[in-house]
């Protein structure tokens, strides 16, 4: 508990942005699991878009310069993938 208060108190508005990433990643990933069988990926690929965005947000915030680059990353990802999604490339 002490970690995540010290997480909280060095930097809140980072601590906000952390927790809305994780809260979408972990909600998208349910759905994936649960519905692994038949994904419907139009719905899946835009909550891990709004984790990574938050999260890369954050991590620019607390200077954790390679966490930052890789959920960049998923973010473009994330873009292509909700494009294949919907057929539009």
């Amino acid at each position: 508990m002490e970690f995540i208060l010290r997480s909280y108190h060095s930097d809140k508005t980072a601590f906000f942005f952390e927790l809305v990433s994780f809260v979408f990643t972990v909600a998208a990933s349910f759905m994936l699991a649960t519905t692994a069988d038949n994904p419907q990926m139009e719905y899946i690929y835009p909550l891990f878009f709004i984790g990574s965005v938050t999260g890369a947000y954050a991590y620019y915030r607390r200077s954790l310069a390679f966490p930052m680059f890789l959920v960049a990353y998923f973010s473009v990802m994330n873009i292509y993938g909700f494009g294949v999604a919907l057929g539009a490339w």
